[in-house]
């Protein structure tokens, strides 16, 4: 039996946030990366703090930056996350989704006129 020791369950998004902002050390970089709205990233990520009942990052003029637990929290969500996008490509290519990337290259418009 499986007994949980937070009230609720832990947020993949959250976790996605806490990591960009961890790596860009910047809630105002992060925001822009994710295309968020920075109050609400900055909210998310409290959101996780007071569930783990934790300080993630050091807040300052300059950005922000993970404490100890911080930086065990960003090795774990890692590779969480990077599980999470296996399991979605592995479950992708069973259902016969395309795979891959595709690259197109386009001439240079002709100015000459």
């Amino acid at each position: 039996m499986f007994v949980s020791l937070f009230k609720r369950p832990m947020d993949l998004k959250q976790l996605e946030y806490f990591v960009r902002v961890a790596e860009l050390g910047s809630f105002t970089r992060a925001a822009l990366a994710l295309d968020i709205a920075q109050p609400a990233l900055s909210r998310q990520v409290r959101l996780l703090e007071v569930e783990l009942r934790q300080n993630l990052l050091i807040r300052n003029g300059r950005g922000a930056v993970p404490t100890e637990a911080g930086q065990l929290l960003l090795a774990h969500a890692r590779g969480i996350l990077h599980q999470v996008a296996r399991a979605r490509e592995e479950l992708g290519r069973v259902r016969g989704a395309l795979d891959g990337r595709v690259a197109i290259g386009l001439p240079p418009a002709w100015r000459g006129r």
